[in-house]
């Protein structure tokens, strides 16, 4: 082998130049192209090969040897060619027979090539011939050349040279990842220091020191196979018998490599469009978000879109964009018309359908909660039995935080689906009405019962002088009537406190009225007892009264007298 040659295959091996790949040197010229059927058929055609390259294929069988038989018959004659020194001229002739034709090289027969050879390539059988005869020619030449004495020595030197180049480069790399090890490491201590969420240690920096330790071994160990398979292809394929695992251990570079970019450089295209559909969605998502925020704003008014339905809509919008944007680029992703894909995509699809009736539900309530504008965040209701404030809205629950600061999560269909009062809705425009009830004996003027009531009500913080409290008699009992206070109030958030003062004034102002909130059964009937009103709060003079006792005579034979 020329040392310039030589040379230039030390390059080629270290710059993992793809024409030194397996697939390069085992294919030689082709002869001319078969049609489709045809080529489907030479799929199970034979390799000739010297030292792992490939000379011919041979495409079909010939009596009772198949393909393969013949193909190691034809390498086996090429061996023999090769080592016999008496043949001086490798000059290989067609030596045209009845049916077929032969190709020798001096006496020796190297191959016959049939007429059903021709057919299978679509070529003429002298054509066909012809070309395996360059082919086998170029081989013994070239084999001839490299196991010449001085041509192994020369090989021999170039193997001890790259064993010097590989230990050098072992050196290298290992002087290098300790360098850059330690570079990391004074960075890591410097400006990198424990991963923490919050004050809580996720990971400590010993081991983020250790996990970069091991990063850099990995490498190091990583780098020194691929110089040792770099070594290892270069020296045993400066040796004609070794040739064939040199070709191997590239390939375990190079074809790799290879599948991987041109399965890239294919992709490519459908990568750019799926890269232009991103960007489209994105900008169109930007576009939406600046729309609603300026609707959240007020900036820009419609007349039936409420601004608190602004982020709800950005929201779905967004969701259907994105959706939009996967079923438009599904087509174009990596693998998407693959068996394995589609299966997977279905299992997905029947897990999420059996496990997402209830989330489904869920949602769908949740639009309809959104638009129907049932309550919206600080809202004072009663949903079910939680009475609170609105926390948190969202597709799927909604959140009470209740008056005794309990956080209550309602699934929303069972929102949509139940009674809900909202105390918030009409407070600050029109204010909600408080009312309560008092049960007070006929005895009582009704004209006073209003009165007090009223008063108790005016004297209630946060109730409303206009409109002006008011009363209802809702029921003329057998015993007592009912009458209801009703009084405004704009502040809901404190409805339960100015209940509880409610109360206590109409007690108050009772009391000092002297009329007693007291069950009409017992007060009928009552005769020499205490009046239920605090001692304080009584008249001045008040004196319990006594029994009322009535003395009858009675006639001892017929009649009662007095």
């Amino acid at each position: 082998m020329p040392a310039a040659a030589a040379w230039s295959r030390v390059l080629v091996l270290l710059g993992l130049i793809v024409a030194a790949s397996p697939a390069s040197a085992q294919v030689p010229p082709a002869p001319p192209a078969p049609d489709q059927e045809l080529a489907a058929e030479a799929e199970q055609s034979a390799p000739v090969a010297i030292g792992g390259k490939v000379i011919i294929w041979i495409p079909t069988g010939a009596g009772q040897y198949t393909p393969q038989r013949r193909a190691e018959r034809i390498t086996a004659r090429l061996e023999e060619a090769i080592a016999d020194r008496s043949i001086a001229n490798p000059t290989v002739t067609v030596v045209e027979v009845e049916g077929s034709s032969e190709v020798r090289v001096g006496p020796r027969l190297l191959m016959v090539v049939t007429a059903q050879d021709a057919r299978r390539l679509s070529v003429a059988r002298s054509s066909l011939a012809e070309f395996v005869a360059r082919e086998f020619e170029t081989a013994i030449r070239d084999e001839r050349i490299q196991r010449a004495p001085g041509a192994i020595m020369r090989s021999g030197f170039y193997g001890l040279g790259a064993t010097f180049v590989f230990a050098i480069l072992v050196w290298v790399i290992v002087r290098s990842t300790r360098w850059f090890r330690h570079r990391a490491e004074r960075w890591r201590a410097a400006r990198l220091g424990a991963v923490k969420l919050q004050d809580a240690e996720i990971v400590s920096s010993d081991r983020i020191g250790d996990a970069i330790d091991r990063a850099f071994r990995v490498i190091r160990l990583f780098l020194i196979l691929l110089a040792f398979d770099l070594y290892l292809t270069y020296v045993l394929g400066l040796f004609p018998w070794t040739r064939a695992v040199s070709y191997a251990l590239l390939g375990y570079i190079v074809s790799p490599a290879r599948t991987v970019a041109r399965a890239f450089v294919g992709y490519l295209p459908n990568f750019l469009f799926v890269i232009f559909i991103a960007l489209m969605i994105r900008g169109a998502i930007r576009l939406v978000k600046l729309f609603f925020h300026q609707i959240e704003e007020g900036k820009i008014v419609f007349k039936n879109f409420p601004a608190e339905w602004a982020d709800p809509t950005y929201k779905i919008v967004r969701l259907l964009l994105v959706a939009f944007g996967l079923v438009v680029a599904f087509p174009y992703l990596p693998a998407s018309d693959s068996a394995a894909f589609t299966g997977v995509s279905v299992f997905a699809g029947v897990l999420f359908s059996l496990s997402s009736s209830s989330a489904i539900s869920n949602a769908i309530a949740g639009v309809v909660l959104t638009y129907t504008g049932a309550f919206r965040i600080g809202d004072r209701v009663k949903l079910g039995e939680a009475f609170g404030d609105i926390i948190e809205t969202s597709m799927l629950a909604t959140r009470v935080r209740t008056i005794k600061n309990e956080d209550v999560t309602i699934p929303n269909s069972l929102v949509l689906g139940g009674a809900m009062t909202n105390f918030s809705r009409q407070a600050k425009e029109q204010g909600l009405i408080l009312h309560t009830s008092v049960t007070i004996g006929y005895d009582a003027p009704w004209r006073t019962i209003h009165g007090l009531l009223i008063d108790a009500a005016l004297a209630t913080p946060h109730i409303l002088a206009t409109p002006k409290p008011f009363v209802w008699q809702t029921a003329l009992n057998d015993f007592y009537v009912t009458y209801e206070i009703n009084a405004y109030t704009a502040n809901v958030r404190d409805m339960i406190d100015t209940y509880a003062v409610l109360h206590a004034n109409i007690q108050d102002k009772f009391f000092a009225a002297g009329v007693e909130i007291m069950s009409p059964h017992y007060t009928s009937i009552r005769d020499g007892n205490t009046v239920q009103i605090p001692e304080a709060q009584r008249p001045s003079g008040y004196r319990t009264p006594a029994f009322r006792v009535e003395h009858v005579e009675v006639d001892s034979i017929t009649r009662p007298r007095s």
